[in-house]
C-alpha cells in the first residue's frame, strides 16, 4: 500500500486592494500539485495546541511568504526544530527562521521587491545542503521582500551582496530557508529544491 505524504502550509497575512486576508499564494499550491503529496492548510489560531495537532498530521511543513509575521511564528519554529520536522521556509518564513536563531531584528531594504522572474544572482556555499541539492555556486532568483535579517546563528548557505539569501541547519533532516520564491520559478533549480524536500519526508 502506497502512503501519500502530507505537507502542511502555514497560512499568512496578506493585504491586497486594501483588504487583509489570511492564506497562501496560489503559486505554492500549484507547485505542490505536481508532486504525489497531499496538502493541509494550517491556520494560525490563538490556541497553539490546536496548531500542533495539525502539524503532527503532517510529514513536512512549509513556512511561506506573507506581509507580516504572526504571533505564533517563534513557537512554530521552536516546535518544528525540536521535533525535527522537515521544514522549508520561503521569504518571510526564512526570515522568521533566521531571526529565531539569533534574535536579530530585520532591517528595511530598497530595490528587492520586483514582479520579474529573475532579479539578481545568489552565491551558494559549496559546503551546504543547498549546494548539494542544486549543484551550482551561482543561480538567478526572483526577489519580493522589503526587509532582511542581518545576522543569524543558523548556517548561511546563500548570499547576495552580503545579504543573507538562505539558511539551514545541517544537523536536522531538512531545515532550510530561502529568501526568494522558488514556487514562482518554473526552472530546474526550483524543481530540485522541492523534489529534495518532498523526497525526504
Amino acid at each position: 500500500m502506497i502512503t501519500i505524504k502530507r505537507v502542511g502550509i502555514i497560512l499568512r497575512k496578506f493585504t491586497e486592494n486594501n483588504k487583509e486576508f489570511i492564506g497562501s499564494r496560489f503559486d505554492l499550491f500549484k507547485t505542490l500539485k505536481k508532486y504525489d503529496v497531499s496538502v493541509l492548510a494550517i491556520p494560525q489560531t490563538n490556541s497553539f495546541s490546536k496548531i500542533k495537532e495539525l502539524i503532527d498530521l503532517c510529514d513536512g511543513i512549509i513556512l511561506p511568504g506573507g506581509d507580516s509575521p504572526l504571533s505564533q511564528d517563534f513557537y512554530l519554529i521552536k516546535y518544528l526544530y525540536e521535533k525535527d520536522i522537515p521544514t522549508l521556509g520561503i521569504c518571510l518564513g526564512m526570515q522568521s527562521m533566521a531571526k529565531y536563531f539569533g534574535k536579530h531584528k530585520e532591517l528595511s531594504i530598497e530595490g528587492h521587491y520586483s514582479f520579474q522572474d529573475y532579479v539578481h544572482e545568489v552565491n551558494i556555499k559549496k559546503d551546504s545542503l543547498l549546494y548539494k541539492i542544486i549543484q551550482k555556486e551561482t543561480i538567478l532568483v526572483n526577489s519580493r521582500h522589503h526587509s532582511y535579517i542581518p545576522k543569524t546563528n543558523l548556517k548561511v548557505n546563500a548570499t547576495y551582496n552580503n545579504i543573507i539569501e538562505g539558511v539551514e541547519d545541517p544537523t536536522k533532516k531538512f531545515f532550510l530557508g530561502l529568501e526568494w520564491h522558488p514556487e514562482s520559478l518554473n526552472d530546474i533549480n526550483s524543481k530540485k529544491i522541492f523534489a529534495y524536500f518532498l523526497n525526504i519526508l
